[in-house]
């Protein structure tokens, strides 16, 4: 078997051979068309592979019979990144042409399978947007808020039908934002008036916009409403205060406030590591924020949470793979070698043995080149 590489698929043309995963299980017969680039990079990241030894190596034809439909669930992490290019489509669809397409059913389809993927691979759900780099900020931004809201809403004993409702809200949460979302990108500080009334317009915005999409839900609206206001009444758009805002803003209000912290903006080289968002987040408890979700959210992610680069002791740059707040017991896959060099296999370590101690921190934006090796870290 020999493992796929770039050149052997051309976009939207019928391939000539059938495709395996690592495991050996057959992903795409011969014949069958890819139309996504973000579908090859999946399959180089999963190591997929062809018979060289195939027994008819001509080129496939559209007379030969049409290749059966194969269907597999994707790994969690891939399916985590499928679905952000879902969630790109549905957002962008709903704003230019509504009409088109079912908003509740599609959002709520992502929906459900964000909390299905966060029962099964907890690493994976939040690790994929994590280190997307395809994806706009927004698009992205929208899907860690969701993963984080279906995570502490789990802990906050709510049943799957309440989590569904805000984790709908958390996807759509600033689709009255998107229009302004170019300019807001142009300012690293603070914004000019006018742009800041647009700004702290945007979640009734949204709530209209999908009502007029055809969402009725009251909790999914009324959380989308109301996800930036603050328990001392500093928040907006109604300046609500203590009680009246609702257990789902107060969830989606931290989920927000982290993902943001977290995730690169066109204006910001760096963004900020988990454990500094997590500190400014916990100084705001009981003032603007709840202070039993600040501590379910850090008891979610973890001081080192999925996707986080690190240096080790032993001079390699490594990934964590797994949420800890332990350095010592974090999971680690080293992803840049001693000398600099990247590791096409990640090759995990042990940061509890001499040698391979965590010691720093590094910036994600310093692995950009080694992407592809760090998304295998969760395709394992």
């Amino acid at each position: 078997m020999r493992k796929i590489v770039h050149t052997d698929i051309v976009l939207g043309e019928p391939i000539n051979f059938s495709i395996y995963s690592e495991g050996g299980t057959l992903l795409f017969r011969r014949g069958s068309v890819i139309h996504m680039p973000d579908q090859i990079s999946r399959l180089l990241v999963r190591g997929a592979q062809y018979d060289e030894n195939e027994n008819d190596l001509r080129p496939y034809t559209p007379d030969e019979p049409q290749p059966t439909p194969v269907h597999e669930d994707p790994p969690p992490f891939e399916h985590m990144s499928g679905l952000i290019l879902n969630l790109k489509h549905v957002l962008g669809t709903t704003l230019k042409s509504p009409e088109q397409i079912d908003v509740v059913a599609r959002i709520g389809k992502i929906a459900q399978e964000i909390q299905t993927i966060c029962q099964k691979d907890i690493d994976s759900a939040l690790a994929a947007p994590a280190v997307d780099t395809y994806n706009p900020y927004i698009v992205v931004h929208q899907m860690m808020g969701a993963v984080l809201t279906e995570l502490i809403a789990q802990k906050k004993g709510l049943d799957a039908a309440q989590r569904l409702s805000l984790v709908c809200a958390a996807l759509t949460r600033d689709l009255g934002q998107m229009h302004l979302q170019p300019e807001l990108d142009k300012h690293a500080g603070f914004l000019p008036d006018d742009l800041l009334a647009q700004m702290r317009q945007h979640p009734q915005l949204g709530v209209e916009l999908l009502e007029q999409a055809g969402v009725t839900d009251r909790v999914w609206l009324d959380t989308v409403r109301s996800h930036h206001e603050y328990l001392d009444g500093s928040g907006y758009p109604a300046g609500l205060k203590g009680e009246q805002v609702t257990l789902g803003a107060r969830i989606l209000a931290v989920a927000d406030r982290y993902s943001a912290m977290t995730k690169l903006r066109p204006y910001r080289t760096q963004a900020h590591f988990s454990q500094n968002a997590l500190k400014e987040i916990y100084l705001k408890k009981d003032t603007e924020i709840d202070d039993e979700i600040a501590r379910i959210l850090i008891s979610r992610v973890g001081l080192l949470s999925p996707g986080t680069t690190v240096r080790l002791k032993s001079g390699e740059v490594g990934v964590v793979k797994s949420p800890t707040v332990k350095s010592d017991a974090a999971i680690v896959y080293s992803i840049y070698g001693k000398t600099g060099m990247i590791l096409s296999t990640p090759a995990r370590r042990d940061t509890s043995q001499p040698g391979f101690e965590i010691v720093g921190l590094v910036p994600f934006t310093d692995c950009l080149t080694a992407v592809v090796s760090i998304k295998q870290v969760w395709a394992k």
